[in-house]
């Protein structure tokens, strides 16, 4: 099963940096539209560079009123430590038992999420999405934005 374009976006609640303080795609969105990145791991080059450039990027998609998740299957403890090594201030979410990545149709041969983001309208709409072809490519900002001005 995967999460396509014109269907409803599967529902979750994640933990972010501790096993205790979680987020759900359902209050996300009470914000309005929301971007799930997903992403292999945490301190990979690929993904290091790919999480600083967002976070660097990040007010490009709050001045169009768009919350930004990332999602791996780290646990929270790597997150926290990583998000501090890194500067990174939105939200990295666990995704420890592997359920949201096989939920979205993201889950590589080895366990890890595909690279892939979802563009999500406040409704839970699944409005554009893409999976990259290997874990080493990642999508560029702008083509991201793109994608979620034409979906919204």
């Amino acid at each position: 099963m995967a999460a396509d374009v014109g269907e409803k976006a599967p529902e979750f609640t994640l933990p972010t940096d501790s096993w205790e303080e979680r987020v759900s795609l359902e209050e996300a969105r009470r914000e309005g539209p929301v971007v799930l990145f997903f992403y292999p791991g945490d301190w990979s080059s690929v993904c290091t560079d790919q999480m600083s450039q967002l976070q660097k990027e990040i007010g490009r998609f709050q001045e169009k009123g768009v919350t930004v998740l990332g999602i791996s299957v780290d646990s929270p403890w790597s997150h926290r430590a990583w998000a501090e090594e890194r500067d990174i201030r939105f939200p990295l979410l666990s995704d420890f038992q592997r359920k949201v990545v096989e939920q979205y149709g993201v889950k590589h041969e080895a366990g890890f999420p595909e690279r892939a983001y979802f563009v999500i309208d406040k409704e839970g709409v699944v409005r554009a999405k893409k999976v990259e072809s290997s874990p080493g490519d990642q999508p560029e900002v702008g083509t991201v934005i793109e994608d979620l001005e034409k979906a919204l």
